[in-house]
């Protein structure tokens, strides 16, 4: 039996909001999750990082969410409710996923199981859930093709320079007063399906082609700025 079919016997399929912790105890239960993905959603781009979490501490109203791949800072009061969607298998694969919404009911930080639902269930044992509706799948044009990435498309092209001068870099999400960070060297960028990929152990970063118009540069690094100039939560500073 393939792993993901193993995981779908063991593990009820489906929606629910989590009823029985808030959202900060629950992102304590990190560290018991094995390797997890934690990502910032903004409207052009994801922000990815892939790995353990050690420890998440809770002081000043702020959350610290630390590991040997993982640095992520956020609000903790960003959050209203949290929903796991055990749904979701990819390439044979079971990826369950804890999203964490804010009043709105918008998905602004999500945790996804890297290795299956054993680990997060585990982590979730005890909680009360109530059943959710099915997410609708989002319609697709079989007949679209993927925009194709322009070569002097502004974030590549600071990305392909970052990339040939192997300079260290710290690329941040900032969204709603949360941040999320990594730094490396950009060793790996694929343009595909109408977005720019940064893909490095430990860090994806999911760039929409055409979303950045430019980058207000200054002692603080290069901050993305869309058509209308303003910022679109994308930091990348030259260490």
């Amino acid at each position: 039996m393939t792993q993901a079919a193993q995981d779908t016997v063991e593990t009820a399929m489906g929606r629910w909001r989590l009823d029985g912790a808030a959202p900060t105890a629950i992102l304590q239960r990190l560290p018991k999750m094995d390797r997890v993905m934690l990502a910032i959603r903004l409207e052009n781009f994801m922000h990815e990082r892939l790995g353990t979490v050690d420890s998440v501490t809770v002081e000043g109203g702020r959350i610290q969410i630390t590991g040997p791949e993982q640095a992520a800072n956020l609000p903790a009061d960003a959050f209203a409710s949290v929903v796991l969607d055990i749904s979701t298998i990819m390439r044979d694969k079971l990826y369950p996923r804890l999203e964490f919404l804010d009043a709105a009911g918008e998905r602004i930080f999500s945790v996804t199981g890297l290795e299956g639902a054993a680990p997060m269930e585990a982590a979730l044992d005890g909680l009360a859930r109530t059943a959710l509706p099915a997410n609708p799948p989002a319609p697709r044009d079989e007949t679209a093709e993927p925009a194709e990435i322009d070569p002097a498309d502004p974030g590549l092209a600071l990305l392909e320079k970052l990339q040939g001068s192997a300079q260290p870099v710290t690329i941040t999400a900032e969204l709603s007063g949360l941040t999320q960070s990594w730094q490396g060297t950009i060793e790996k960028i694929v343009p595909m399906g109408g977005y720019i990929n940064v893909m490095t152990k430990g860090f994806h970063l999911h760039l929409a082609g055409g979303s950045v118009a430019g980058w207000e540069t200054d002692a603080n690094g290069h901050r993305a700025l869309d058509a209308d100039g303003a910022p679109t939560g994308l930091l990348v500073v030259p260490s």
